[in-house]
């Protein structure tokens, strides 16, 4: 994801979020490393794929590196403590999906 994620991208970003996830399954990796501003409503969206991950049997990370505003944002909600956040998308893919899954074309 880059740019915002935000009340006036949200929509576009949670139709992308729902293809990559009927494309790829229920283990998300999402790049976060490209984001400069979330807000609470892409924070609601990101909490509600990794919940529907999470009942469906699978996972969703977050990978970095982060910006420092939304690393603040994710440190004053709790939602780093929630999420699992790795420092690189290498780290995420290497750590957090099944063997023989790779989702960089996601």
């Amino acid at each position: 994801m880059t740019g915002d994620l935000a009340l006036d991208s949200a929509q576009q970003a949670e139709q992308r979020m729902r293809r990559l996830r009927s494309e790829h399954g229920e283990h998300l990796v999402l790049d976060l490393s490209g984001l400069r501003y979330l807000d609470s409503v892409g924070l609601s969206l990101l909490m509600r794929f990794y919940l529907a991950a999470e009942g469906r049997g699978g996972s969703a990370v977050l990978a970095g590196p982060l910006q420092e505003a939304v690393r603040r944002v994710l440190q004053i909600t709790h939602v780093d403590e929630r999420l699992t956040i790795h420092p690189t998308l290498d780290d995420a893919l290497a750590q957090s999906l099944p063997p023989g899954a790779d989702l960089r074309n996601g």
